[in-house]
């Protein structure tokens, strides 16, 4: 089943907003040199991250959600024909933002060295101060160690109709605060992404990027990564809630939804929103355009 629906305008860029559930991506939408539509795929991975960013003749690949949705995350790459990523970051070491890569990178056939291996040209990181003793951790280290690399604050890079500029690498003592903060640009639409930050260098990463047409939500819209400054500085029409279905988390929360009231936002998955009472409810923090998908979200731009 899927189900399709246009989105508004996001700041004169042309969005096409799909909640996916087994479907594909349909027809109509600007294409890249490929035949490929240029796309920012916001992959269900149910409590994680991953973003998959299709340019005119390049990939770009955020997060990669835990190790048990790398099927979805190698279904989402496959449904947009890449075999080759031009560049995979990691805003930082969490297992439900870099589960998945190991995965994922194997190809369909799931067997290292064989041909339908994902190409990865370029790999970055949070690098290596104080790396969790997780069994997530050391098997990225064991396939990706060399490739690996730290970007610097200010680094940017441009291929094929995406652009990326480093805004925040972090030096906290708890994994969320370490992560990288950046701005991605696909075609004519540009986006914020936080990671798990906490809101106080959320907001300086704001700061840094200016305006941008989507903020992707800091910690799958915990309220420790959200601040009212966060729309001063960024400004976006529209915001993307990376959470799971009912999780343990109770993400979103609500008051973040509440802050978020005149903005639309599209929320992936949620808990408070079933009848076990375990999380506070959401409904009365929903605005008039949010929307709770339940799959995953492709969003395709214009050139």
């Amino acid at each position: 089943m899927t189900r399709r629906g246009h989105g508004k305008g996001v700041k004169g860029w042309k969005i096409w907003a799909l909640a996916i559930a087994g479907g594909i991506l349909g027809g109509g939408s600007p294409r890249a040199a490929d035949g490929r539509p240029q796309a920012l795929h916001f992959v269900d991975v149910g409590q994680g991250a991953a973003l998959v960013a299709v340019g005119r003749d390049s990939a770009v690949v955020i997060d990669s959600g835990p190790s048990g949705a790398a099927e979805a995350l190698l279904q989402g790459l496959e449904e947009h024909r890449i075999q080759r990523v031009d560049l995979w970051i990691h805003t930082h070491f969490d297992a439900d933002h870099l589960g998945g890569i190991v995965r994922a990178a194997a190809g369909l056939d799931g067997v290292v060295g064989t041909d339908d291996d994902l190409e990865i040209l370029e790999l970055w990181d949070r690098g290596n101060d104080a790396p969790p003793s997780t069994a997530v951790m050391g098997a990225y280290l064991d396939r990706f160690g060399e490739l690996r690399r730290r970007p610097e604050v200010g680094e940017r890079w441009r291929s094929g109709g995406i652009a990326v500029e480093i805004l925040h690498s972090g030096s906290a003592a708890h994994e969320n605060g370490r992560g990288l903060a950046l701005r991605l640009e696909v075609g004519s639409a540009s986006v914020l992404v936080l990671g798990d930050l906490p809101a106080a260098e959320g907001v300086l990463a704001a700061e840094r990027a200016g305006p941008v047409d989507v903020l992707w939500a800091s910690h799958h819209g915990a309220a420790n990564g959200f601040a009212p400054a966060l729309l001063e500085h960024g400004d976006p029409s529209a915001v993307v809630i990376s959470a799971g279905h009912r999780n343990s988390y109770c993400h979103p929360a609500p008051e973040v939804l509440a802050w978020l009231q005149d903005r639309t936002v599209w929320v992936t998955g949620a808990a408070g929103i079933g009848a076990d009472g375990r999380c506070p409810a959401l409904a009365g923090s929903l605005g008039r355009d949010h929307r709770v998908l339940g799959g995953e979200l492709v969003l395709t731009v214009d050139p």
